[in-house]
C-alpha cells in the first residue's frame, strides 16, 4: 500500500462486470466529476468529486463550479471546513509509547537514512521531531514535502467561496472520526504503510500522477478501481475507508437536501463504485445525472 492512496483514498472493486437493474451501470460510461441530484419534493443539489491532494495542472475549477456553490444554501464537505491546526495536532500525537516502538532496529535505520536524504534530518533531529508522533505523520510529511508549492486544494477553495457568500458549511464527519480510521489499523499494517512509503517513493509518485490524470479525465469508476489493482492494506480495509462511510453519509445528505439547495463536495473515490454515493442515492430514489464542466 502506498502513501498516495491514503491521500487519494478513493477507489476499489473486485469485479468489473457488475451491473444494476436501474440507475447508473457499473462501470459507468459517463465521465464527470459533477452530478446533479434531483428528487420528488427536494431542491436541486449538486455532487462533486474532489481529490484531496492534486497538482495545479490537474486542478479543475471552472467558473461554473463557483457559480453553483454561490447559489447554494449549504456546502457539505467531509469536514466542516479545515480543522484547527492545534486540534488536528492532538490526533497526530501518540497517547503512549513512541514512534520507534512500531519498527525494528533495521527498519528504523532505513527510516533514519530516508529522513537524512529527503528531509535533511539527522537521527537525533528525527527523534526530536517525531518520537511522540504517530507513524502516519511520516507518510503525511513525505507527500507534503514532494508536492509543496505545487498543489491546489478544493476544500480550501470551496470554504473560501462559502465564506464570501455567507453559505453554511456542514461536515459529514469529524476530524476525530477520520483519524480513527488510521488509529484502527493494526500496528503491523501501519508499519507496512510507512515502510512502503520510504522504499517506493518513485513508484508511489508515478501512481499519484496516474491518479491525477484519471481524475482530470473525470473517470470516477476508474479512480475507484485503481486501489484494487494495487492491493495492500487500504484495499483490505475497503469497508472501513469507503463503503461504511458512504452509507453513513447518505442519511446526513438526505436530511440536508430535503429543504436546501446543497453543493456536496467529497473525495472522488466516494462517488464511484457499486457502493458509491452516486449509486446509493439512486437506490434511494434520487435521479443523479452527470453535468459537463
Amino acid at each position: 500500500m502506498t502513501h498516495l492512496k491514503l491521500f487519494a483514498l478513493f477507489y476499489l472493486v473486485t469485479v468489473f462486470c457488475y451491473a444494476q437493474e436501474e440507475g447508473t451501470p457499473y462501470p459507468m460510461t459517463e465521465s464527470s466529476l459533477l452530478w446533479e441530484v434531483k428528487g420528488d419534493g427536494i431542491e436541486k443539489s449538486y455532487l462533486f468529486g474532489t481529490m484531496h491532494l492534486i497538482e495545479k495542472e490537474y486542478f479543475l475549477f471552472p467558473k461554473k463550479l463557483e457559480k453553483l456553490v454561490a447559489k447554494s444554501d449549504v456546502l457539505i464537505m467531509e469536514l466542516a471546513g479545515l480543522p484547527d491546526p492545534q486540534e488536528a495536532m492532538e490526533y497526530l500525537v501518540l497517547k503512549e509509547g513512541k514512534f520507534n516502538d512500531f519498527f525494528s532496529d533495521v527498519q528504523m535505520d532505513s527510516i533514519y537514512t530516508w529522513a537524512q536524504s529527503e528531509m535533511g534530518l539527522s537521527k537525533e533531529g528525527f527523534d526530536a521531531s517525531f518520537s511522540k508522533m504517530k507513524p502516519f505523520v511520516v507518510v503525511q510529511m513525505a507527500v507534503q514535502m514532494h508536492f509543496m508549492g505545487k498543489t491546489e486544494s478544493y476544500e480550501v477553495s470551496f470554504e473560501r467561496l462559502a465564506d464570501e457568500n455567507k453559505i453554511e458549511i456542514l461536515g459529514l464527519e469529524t476530524i476525530g472520526e477520520q483519524m480513527a480510521l488510521f488509529d484502527d489499523l493494526e500496528d503491523s499494517e501501519m508499519n507496512e504503510i510507512v515502510m512502503e512509503t520510504i522504499r517506493k517513493d518513485d513508484q508511489s509518485l508515478e501512481l499519484t500522477k496516474e491518479m491525477m490524470q484519471v481524475y482530470s479525465r473525470q473517470q470516477i469508476d476508474s479512480l475507484y478501481m485503481i486501489i484494487l489493482d494495487e492491493g495492500g492494506t487500504i484495499a483490505d480495509k475497503q469497508a472501513a475507508f469507503l463503503d461504511n462511510r458512504n452509507e453513513k453519509w447518505i442519511p446526513k445528505i438526505e436530511a440536508v437536501i430535503k429543504d436546501n439547495r446543497a453543493f456536496i463536495a467529497v473525495g472522488a473515490g466516494h462517488l464511484g463504485g457499486p457502493i458509491g454515493i452516486i449509486r446509493l442515492l439512486e437506490k434511494k430514489g434520487y435521479t443523479v445525472t452527470p453535468v459537463e464542466i
